[in-house]
């Protein structure tokens, strides 16, 4: 009878099966961060995701919070969106959160005013790439100084603490905490008060553009020479 570890003790590989760990039409279907470009329309939305998620759990926040998100818009204790929906909508309900972004740069990696990185003759593409940096600020609105105040600690205790894990899992170059404006009063009601935890981010965008000409599949250089014999008779 053979001993069952005597593959353990022994230095021959341990057969592995290779397989796709999802069918082609599957993965080809699937959208990385990596692949994506940084628009503003994702980057609200990633800033959103994060915080829904964080206020969703109740078990994030301090006692004296007592406001979490739902879902559910009858069931919230926490309104939680971003700034064009705070204009459009002007919601009464607080406290209140809603993610604002600044002003967005970009840069060429090359130095090329085109930002191009680099072509393919043979799939006839063009990729470019270039540097963005930007702020977003999360603004916290209370109907007292102290839900405002609350709200911003606990908002900058999250970003700053998770700030690598959140720069890592978003695929941003960097991502840190640089201000807070603890509490400053609303100018449209006496009954907001504002905090805001602003930070800033960096991240490199990729793209392709693929040529209308057909692929360019292979050139083959021959050259030939005659050598012709000369001398004196």
């Amino acid at each position: 009878m053979s001993d069952p570890t005597a593959r353990l003790s022994s230095n021959t590989p341990f057969p592995v099966t290779d397989k796709r760990l999802m069918d082609e039409g599957v993965a080809e279907k699937v959208d990385l961060l990596c692949h994506l470009r940084k628009t503003p329309q994702l980057l609200y939305g990633l800033f959103l995701d994060l915080t829904r998620q964080f206020y969703a759990n109740s078990d994030n926040l301090p006692i004296d919070a007592c406001a979490a998100w739902d879902p559910d818009p009858n069931k919230t204790k926490l309104w939680i969106g971003t700034e064009y929906e705070w204009e459009d909508t002007s919601p009464e309900f607080r406290p209140a959160i809603y993610i604002k972004l600044g002003e967005l740069k970009y840069k060429s990696v090359t130095g090329r005013d085109d930002s191009l990185l680099r072509m393919d003759l043979k799939e006839g593409e063009h990729q470019y790439s270039r540097n963005g940096t930007g702020t977003a600020s999360w603004v916290h609105v209370g109907s007292t100084k102290g839900e405002a105040v609350v709200l911003c600690g606990t908002t900058l205790d999250y970003l700053d603490a998770f700030s690598r894990v959140i720069r890592d899992d978003l695929t941003f170059q960097s991502f840190e905490v640089v201000s807070v404006n603890p509490v400053q009063a609303d100018k449209e009601s006496r009954e907001r008060w504002r905090s805001v935890v602003t930070v800033s981010f960096s991240f490199e965008d990729t793209w392709a553009l693929k040529l209308e000409s057909p692929k360019l599949k292979r050139i083959v250089f021959m050259a030939r020479q005659a050598v012709a014999l000369s001398g004196i008779v």
